[in-house]
């Protein structure tokens, strides 16, 4: 299992998923109006401690497409995520890799995320009310499991270790996205990072 997790603020925080072999995506909230909101200044910091192979990717809401491409190459950014209403087109303007974020109201989200040509890959999340997820809610993993099979797909929307392994049997995502739900006062927590990949570990022995 291939594990995102997103909402990094410190350099500790690097260092808590780099020790595990399973975390290989690091994810920064450029969303300004989220507790989470970090400077490309700070993503660098707090790069120097990441391990080498983990790929950072930014969340973006409510930004121009230019101002994305600006903050990425500020950033260094691998991938960009997107959370707003951006077209098909705009995607294609970024010459990274794009993941557009996709709300799963119902099973009619779907047919929009086809339309998106030029995305990469989809994050497929619970309606939040917000743009950038981190509420801890989910959504039917069920209307997902046949998307899954045909496009990179990040399963995100209040996934801890309690329902993970459940979630990723029914969906068999390229990667799990998790936020909130290993933070602990508003910051990412080491020990239920740990939790977290224990149970994905112990579920793999199993063949879950």
């Amino acid at each position: 299992m291939t594990i995102k997790i997103c909402g990094l603020q410190r350099p500790e925080d690097a260092d808590y998923i780099s020790e595990f072999e399973e975390i290989k995506y690091a994810g920064f909230v450029f969303f300004e109006k989220s507790r989470r909101n970090i400077t490309p200044e700070r993503v660098l910091e707090i790069k120097k401690r990441l391990r080498p192979d983990i790929r950072t990717v930014g969340v973006f809401a409510e930004h121009s497409i230019d101002e994305i491409i600006d903050l990425a190459k500020r950033a260094e950014l691998d991938i960009c995520q997107l959370h707003s209403d951006e077209s098909n087109l705009d995607c294609g303007k970024i010459s990274l890799p794009v993941w557009k974020a996709i709300v799963m109201k119902d099973s009619s989200a779907l047919e929009k995320a086809e339309s998106y040509t030029n995305a990469d890959g989809f994050v497929l999340d619970s309606d939040s009310g917000n743009k950038y997820g981190g509420t801890g809610r989910t959504f039917d993993w069920q209307t997902a499991e046949s998307f899954s099979r045909k496009y990179f797909t990040v399963l995100a929307g209040g996934i801890s270790h309690e329902n993970i392994l459940r979630a990723y049997g029914i969906v068999k995502p390229d990667v799990v996205d998790l936020s909130s739900s290993v933070e602990e006062n508003g910051y990412k927590s080491y020990e239920k990072i740990k939790q977290l990949i224990h149970t994905v570990r112990k579920g793999e022995n199993y063949g879950n």
